[in-house]
């Protein structure tokens, strides 16, 4: 597992309250019950943490491994 997906997975527990033992890449933000809001607050977590930008575009995040993937196409 990437370091990326492994401080995601970290980061989504904490925020929406979630046993990581309970998400793996394949958990979609719908089943999280994240918001447009949520998704773009995890993602200012994820730049900071991460010390990168994310381009302001319209993504097509479904799954946890979607979030990972674009934030590793910017690092």
């Amino acid at each position: 597992m990437s370091e990326t997906m492994q401080v995601l997975l970290q980061q989504v527990a904490e925020r929406f309250d979630k046993k990581i033992d309970d998400i793996s890449p394949e958990t979609t933000l719908e089943s999280l019950e994240v918001d447009s809001l949520g998704k773009i607050e995890l993602l200012f977590d994820l730049e900071d943490h991460f010390k990168v930008r994310i381009p302001n575009e319209a993504y097509e995040l479904i799954t946890l491994q979607d979030v990972a993937d674009l934030i590793d196409s910017v690092k």
